[in-house]
């Protein structure tokens, strides 16, 4: 055999691919066929990542991660309400809410409401505390049923309020009341 000749190689048994001889070092092939695909994909990714694009990327997924840092460090944190951070107001010596234990129970007469609230002050210079202690004796319920919904001021001495009237059994009723500013203060035109 010439030194310059290649031997031939025997033909594929049947049954089998001539692409894919039956060697017994075909894992080792495959092996690096794999490296060497994995090689020239490396290097394309190197090369996208030093180019312009890849420095894009590389900023934007720089900047999630310090947002996404600066958000988690923030809810960790928390805040303070504002109303827990102020110091409470001192209570009056005689006053029951000091402490003392002389606190009395309310009588049931001076409760209002529905649901035992205090009932409101009576009715004062405010034009929608006058025209809701009116509708409430116009319509025989307790002040405390009624409530001013909306103020509309029609002039510097007139206003009109809206009135809402819990007479009870599901029972709602409305109503416009005009109250006019007199010397005595503010009265039901």
């Amino acid at each position: 055999m010439p030194a310059n000749s290649t031997p031939k190689q025997r033909p594929p048994a049947p049954g089998r691919s001539s692409h894919f001889p039956n060697r017994t070092n075909w894992p080792t092939e495959a092996a690096a066929a794999v490296a060497g695909a994995a090689r020239a994909v490396g290097r394309r990714a190197l090369a996208a990542a030093t180019g312009e694009l890849g420095r894009r990327i590389a900023r934007a997924v720089a900047l999630t991660v310090a947002l996404t840092v600066v958000v988690v460090v923030l809810y960790d944190r928390g805040e303070v309400p504002s109303a827990a951070a102020r110091p409470a107001l001192a209570v009056p010596a005689g006053h029951p809410a000091a402490g003392t234990g002389t606190a009395r129970p309310k009588d049931p007469g001076d409760r209002g409401g529905l649901r035992g609230r205090a009932r409101p002050a009576s009715a004062g210079e405010r034009p929608a505390e006058v025209a809701a202690a009116w509708y409430a004796a116009r319509s025989g319920v307790p002040r405390a049923r009624v409530k001013p919904l909306q103020q509309d001021r029609l002039s510097a001495r007139e206003v009109r309020v809206l009135v809402l009237a819990d007479l009870g059994h599901e029972r709602l009723r409305t109503a416009l009341v005009r109250l006019r500013l007199g010397p005595d203060g503010w009265s039901v035109r």
